[in-house]
């Protein structure tokens, strides 16, 4: 798990050395800092989340495979949006 700062809505994380693989990432913004994502009683997130791929969340995680990316050891930028 790695905290990333929000400024002005946007957040930049740069990841090194990876090696080329497949891939998937999730997003969450932990707005009360407590280390998880909240949820209410129904499980609905109740703090911003998102998926790479912009894989949808429907009632529960994304697949894998839905939200899974190739990536060839070079550099690569990927813009995720954040779902509250």
């Amino acid at each position: 798990m790695m905290a990333i700062e929000i400024r002005d809505t946007q957040a930049r994380c740069d990841f090194l050395h990876i090696p080329p693989g497949t891939y998937a990432l999730v997003v969450i913004h932990d707005e009360n800092r407590n280390g998880k994502l909240d949820t209410n009683w129904m499980g609905v997130p109740k703090e911003g989340y998102g998926f790479s791929n912009e894989a949808k969340a429907l009632l529960g995680a994304p697949s894998f495979s839905a939200a899974s990316f190739q990536y060839d050891g070079k550099t690569l930028d990927l813009t995720m949006s954040l779902h509250y």
